[in-house]
C-alpha cells in the first residue's frame, strides 16, 4: 500500500534542493582534503553518511513533522552544528572554514533573519567545540591548490545562486503586488456597488476597510477605521459575535451566523454574517473579511411571495412564479394539473430545464431579456411534461419590480394551446 506523506513546509522544499547540492559539494571537499592529507576510513565513511545521507533524512523529518516549517528550522541548527563539527574534524582548514560559515550564515539569515542567523553562529560554534573536546582541537589552516580553488569557487557559485534566487523571490514579489492592487481596486469596486455590508477587519476585529453600504445603516463614526465590528451588533449578541470573531481567528475556511445589528437609523437588522480568513503562506491571520447580508428585506420579500403564490393557488389558469435569472420559485395547482410537475418539484430549476431538446434556448433567452427590460411577453413555446409527452403550450410573461424599481421576480400565465397532437413520451 502506498503512503502518501504530506507536503513540507516552502521554505523545507528550497532548502532540500540547496541542501542536497551544497552537502554533496562538500563530501566532494573532504575528499580532496583527505587525499592531501592521507585517507582515513573512517573519516570517509563518516563523509559519506553526514554529508550525501543526511540531507534526505532532514527532508523526511520536515515532511513527517506536525510543524513542517519548525522542524526546517531544526534542520537549520543540524545543519550549522554539522559543519561545526566537520570544521573540528577537518583542523579548521580556511577555506573550507570559510566556505561553511558563509554558507551557513547566508542560509539562516534568509530564512529566519538576524534572530535565524545568530542561532546558525551559536549552533556552529557548539558542533566545533563539542567535536573539538571530543577528538582534540588540532589548528592546520593550510590547503592544497585543489581543495582551495574547490572551496573559491564553491563560494562563488553559492553566491551567485543565492543571488538569482533572491532576485526570483523579489521578481514574484513585484508580480504578486501588482496581482494584489489590481484584486484590491476589484474588491473595492464589487464592494462599493454591493448591497451587502461588506467590512474587512484586523486581526482583533476592528475596522480596516467598510463598504460604502454601510452609509445606509450607520454614522461614519461607527465603522471607521480602528472601530470595533463588535459595536455594530445588539448588546444582546455582542459575545456571539465575539465568539463568531474568535472562530473566524483559528478557523481555516469561512463561517457563517446570524446576528442582531443596530443601526443609526432606521429598524433592527437581522444580519446573515459570512466571516472568512485571510491568511499567508505560513498560516498567519493577516484580516478578515465579513460579509453580512440584510435578511430583513429577504424576509419580507419571502412573506410577499408566499401571499401572492397562496392567492394564485386559486386560480384556474397555470401560474409560474421565476427569479430574475429564470429560476423556479413558484408554481400554483393548475400547473401542476397541466404538467404533472409540482411545486417542490421545480423550485431553483430553471424554466427551460423541461424544455431540453426542444430548440428553445433562444426563445427562453429572449424571454429573459424582454421582462429584464420591464417589458411584458407574450408566445407559444413547446412544454414536455413529467409524463414524457409534449404540448403546446401559450403565455403572458410580466415583470414584478421591487420598491427601488428593480425586477425581482417574472410571473406566467400559461395555457394549454391544445393544438397539436400529444408526442409519445420519450
Amino acid at each position: 500500500m502506498e503512503i502518501l506523506l504530506p507536503v513540507a513546509h516552502r521554505i523545507a522544499r528550497v532548502n532540500y534542493v540547496s541542501r542536497t547540492a551544497s552537502f554533496a559539494y562538500s563530501f566532494l571537499i573532504v575528499c580532496a582534503l583527505l587525499a592531501e592529507r592521507g585517507v582515513d576510513p573512517a573519516t570517509a565513511i563518516l563523509a559519506l553518511l553526514t554529508l550525501l545521507a543526511y540531507p534526505h533524512l532532514a527532508y523526511l523529518h520536515a515532511r513527517i513533522a506536525v510543524d513542517s516549517k519548525r522542524a526546517e528550522f531544526r534542520n537549520l541548527n543540524a545543519d550549522s552544528a554539522l559543519m561545526g563539527m566537520w570544521m573540528a574534524q577537518m583542523h579548521f582548514a580556511l577555506w573550507p572554514s570559510c566556505g561553511a560559515l558563509l554558507a551557513i550564515s547566508l542560509n539562516n539569515a534568509v530564512c529566519g533573519g538576524g534572530k535565524r542567523f545568530l542561532m546558525g553562529l551559536l549552533w556552529y560554534a557548539a558542533g566545533a567545540l563539542i567535536w573539538g573536546a571530543l577528538g582534540g582541537y588540532r589548528i592546520q589552516p593550510a590547503t592544497g591548490t585543489l581543495v582551495t580553488a574547490l572551496c573559491y569557487f564553491g563560494i562563488v557559485a553559492y553566491g551567485v545562486s543565492l543571488g538569482l534566487f533572491l532576485h526570483d523571490q523579489n521578481s514574484r514579489l513585484l508580480r504578486t503586488r501588482s496581482v494584489l492592487r489590481s484584486s484590491e481596486a476589484q474588491f473595492r469596486f464589487i464592494a462599493e456597488h454591493a448591497g451587502d455590508l461588506v467590512a474587512v477587519l484586523d486581526s482583533k476585529g476592528r475596522f480596516r476597510y467598510a463598504s460604502p453600504s454601510h452609509q445606509a445603516y450607520f454614522s461614519a463614526k461607527a465603522y471607521a477605521d480602528g472601530s470595533d465590528w463588535v459595536d455594530l451588533v445588539h448588546p444582546h449578541d455582542r459575545e456571539r459575535a465575539k465568539a463568531f470573531l474568535a472562530v473566524l481567528r483559528g478557523a481555516q475556511q469561512s463561517e457563517r451566523t446570524k446576528l442582531y445589528l443596530v443601526p443609526g437609523k432606521g429598524d433592527m437588522l437581522i444580519a446573515e454574517c459570512d466571516g472568512n480568513p485571510v491568511r499567508d503562506e505560513s498560516g498567519e491571520l493577516q484580516m478578515i473579511v465579513v460579509v453580512a447580508r440584510n435578511l430583513s428585506a429577504h424576509a419580507r420579500a419571502d412573506v410577499d411571495l408566499r401571499l401572492a403564490a397562496r392567492a394564485y393557488d386559486r386560480l384556474s389558469e397555470a401560474i409560474l412564479i421565476c427569479d430574475g435569472a429564470g429560476r423556479i420559485e413558484f408554481v400554483n395547482n393548475a400547473y401542476a394539473q397541466l404538467t404533472g410537475y409540482t411545486s417542490a418539484e421545480l423550485a431553483g430549476r430553471s424554466v427551460d430545464a423541461s424544455r431540453q431538446g426542444l430548440s428553445s434556448d433562444s426563445l427562453f433567452k429572449e424571454i429573459l431579456w424582454t421582462v429584464s427590460q420591464d417589458q411584458t411577453w407574450q408566445g407559444k413555446y413547446m412544454e414536455r411534461c413529467k409524463d414524457g409527452t409534449v404540448i403546446a403550450l401559450a403565455a403572458c410573461v410580466f415583470p414584478l419590480r421591487d420598491e427601488h424599481g428593480t425586477v425581482v421576480h417574472a410571473v406566467w400565465t400559461i395555457h394549454d394551446e391544445a393544438t397539436v397532437p400529444k408526442l409519445q413520451p420519450v
